[in-house]
């Protein structure tokens, strides 16, 4: 059994709780019976939690999604389920999965305070990590914020946007997030340098090893899958304090990034080794 299917079996044992009570509860007497009889797996849910902890180690889990992938190649490209949509997701998410904190992107200043009701860290994408207005918006509504290193800035550069965010509110906890430097031939480089740079003013700095493989100059950003996982090695060698990367259950059909997804079931095997 694969860590998925362990939390689809938590999640339908957790199902039986309110049906057990709703059932002791009713006054048909059929019905509590029934619920009186209804076991709770009290010990089985406590193994698989148990069992789950040791998948998730002794790090902090974030899941990011995108509700608008707003700067697709195409105008003709995915681009999501949209705020009002995206933002239900999330609440299933956290509802379900409740030691996962939500990360998603933010493309303008008046998505703030309508995605501070769910989300526990917003990301200012690459393009817009200049943005003053959208700097502002998150300080006035957001604990943590990520920063996104925009691709033609030097390490040093993403100070001025980390201090926007901190005359605002010098208590917000602000990430920047290596992506890669483009130079002049359409590659992302990483320059490794920059990791204890950037720690100097910034709370903590973060490897993003899916969009540092891409290859721009391909017509479509690519990336490359075996590049992705030898940075996530490299993450902890340059000490980094935490590292994203995409994964899918099968890469090469994923809707986005499918060539620097890595596989799920790799990530499982690499939990502990990140």
């Amino acid at each position: 059994m694969n860590p998925r299917e362990v939390v689809l079996l938590k999640n339908s044992l957790n199902a039986i709780i309110p049906i057990k009570e709703a059932a002791e509860k009713s006054d048909n007497e059929s019905l509590k019976i029934i619920g009186e009889q209804l076991q709770n797996c009290n010990t089985l849910r406590e193994k698989i939690s148990k069992t789950l902890n040791s998948y998730m180690g002794d790090k902090d889990w974030y899941l990011k999604g995108s509700f608008d992938k707003a700067n697709r190649t195409s105008i003709h490209s995915d681009r999501g389920p949209g705020l009002k949509e995206g933002m239900e997701i999330m609440r299933t998410v956290k509802h379900h999965y409740p030691n996962i904190r939500i990360v998603t992107d933010i493309h303008e200043p008046s998505q703030a305070l309508p995605l501070s009701e769910v989300v526990d860290v917003i990301q200012i994408p690459a393009f817009l990590c200049r943005q003053t207005d959208l700097l502002v918006a998150c300080a006035k509504n957001f604990n943590v914020i990520n920063i996104k290193k925009g691709q033609w800035l030097s390490a040093e550069a993403m100070e001025h946007a980390v201090n926007k965010i901190k005359e605002v509110d010098p208590n917000c906890e602000v990430w920047v997030t290596e992506r890669g430097s483009q130079f002049g031939y359409d590659r992302l480089i990483v320059d490794f340098r920059g990791v204890d740079v950037m720690k100097e003013f910034a709370d903590k700095v973060i490897l993003d090893c899916t969009h540092s493989t891409q290859m721009a100059g391909e017509g479509i950003t690519g990336g490359n899958r075996k590049l992705a996982k030898q940075y996530s090695q490299a993450a902890k060698i340059f000490e980094y304090d935490g590292v994203f990367i995409e994964t899918h259950p099968d890469p090469e059909n994923a809707i986005s990034d499918s060539a620097s997804q890595v596989e799920l079931d790799w990530l499982v095997s690499q939990i502990n080794n990140i």
